[in-house]
């Protein structure tokens, strides 16, 4: 069953970006050396532009249909390819680099690419902040920059960057509003709001898909370890209302009581001290971790004796896979992906903790 709805989870999106690249009138221009490779909608409504959208650092008015459009978060360039739009580039750091084989791009946004018949775009250096990079993204001569997702967005980059190039952000942090209503907010300023509607339905149907193969999950506690934040503490999920957290609930898992009780930060984040790691048995625990490799974690004898270790009923997403960033900053393109990759080592930790 999950085989099948995994072929057919892909085959319709595949389908669908297809078919997005034909409604917006998505198309290819070159640079002076020919190697650009640009794509951004032209609406079918240019009677909806001017559209201003408010941000937290304010309005950003979009003038006429975009043609060239910048993302300066991963996340950012997810929801464009979900649209049906090719950035002009890609977004990356150090991070981004090391987990795609210097690429910058993650595997669910090269099968975007492939679906809407694009060469890969080219990459934007951003380790060293906006600031640094403001004439790099001048020269690439956007007609709109997205930044829903991106850390290094400040007032005063804003400031500096909205009234050469409108800026469409976020409302509170990034990364802090639900990635639903960042896709209707960058759909709306292309111009096409209805397209967001349709990619937000197809997105939540493959879950839904996806929960109702498993309903092994329903009502299966978990835990989600984050990382060790130095000082003998370690970061973990304290809310199911951001990133892994919505993911693994979609599904139809709930998180443990205990991890509730934490404090939890504007990530959904809590600090747990390594004393406290036996209070971590749950169904399933999920750790994110550089590699695949948890000794930062094994190295605790409390951590081994939790029954859920010891039953084998633990899913690792190291970040050189980018498994980690396809739930934690999630688009309707990651989610569909990590699906596909998360959800039977999930069913798998289960049957292991079942048997224990």
């Amino acid at each position: 069953m999950k085989l099948q709805w995994t072929r057919k989870g892909r085959i319709r999106l595949g389908a669908a970006l297809a078919a997005a690249a034909l409604v917006v009138g998505v198309s290819a221009c070159s640079s002076n050396d020919d190697a650009d490779n640009t794509s951004a909608p032209v609406s079918a409504n240019a009677d909806a532009f001017p559209v201003t959208l408010t941000g937290k650092f304010g309005e950003a008015t979009v003038e006429a249909p975009p043609v060239r459009a910048l993302p300066l978060s991963p996340q950012d360039a997810d929801i464009l390819l979900s649209l049906g739009v090719t950035p002009i580039a890609l977004p990356v750091d150090r991070q981004n680099l090391a987990a795609t084989n210097n690429t910058g791009v993650w595997p669910w946004e090269e099968q975007a690419l492939k679906d809407l018949g694009s060469a890969t775009p080219e990459l934007l250096q951003l380790d060293a902040g906006l600031g640094s990079v403001t004439e790099n993204i001048v020269a690439l001569e956007p007609d709109i920059i997205v930044s829903t997702g991106f850390w290094g967005l400040d007032q005063t980059s804003f400031d500096q960057l909205n009234p050469q190039i409108p800026v469409v952000h976020f409302d509170t942090q990034a990364n802090g509003e639900p990635w639903q209503d960042s896709t209707r907010k960058v759909a709306e300023a292309l111009g096409i709001p209805e397209k967001a509607e349709e990619v937000i339905a197809q997105a939540d149907a493959s879950l839904q898909e996806a929960k109702q193969a498993h309903p092994e999950f329903e009502g299966k506690t978990y835990n989600a370890i984050i990382g060790d934040m130095g000082g003998g503490q370690l970061a973990v999920l304290a809310s199911d209302e951001r990133g892994i957290g919505q993911f693994l609930s979609s599904l139809g898992l709930t998180l443990s009581p205990y991890a509730t009780t934490l404090p939890v930060d504007p990530d959904g984040r809590g600090l747990l001290s390594y004393e406290n790691i036996g209070d971590l048995d749950a169904d399933v625990l999920v750790v994110v971790s550089p590699t695949g490799d948890l000794e930062y974690l094994t190295k605790f004898e409390a951590w081994n004796q939790l029954p859920a270790v010891q039953a084998g009923a633990v899913v690792s997403l190291a970040r050189n896979t980018g498994r980690p960033n396809a739930v934690g900053f999630p688009s309707a393109l990651s989610l569909d992906w990590a699906t596909d990759q998360v959800a039977p080592e999930i069913a798998e930790a289960i049957e292991k903790g079942s048997a224990r």
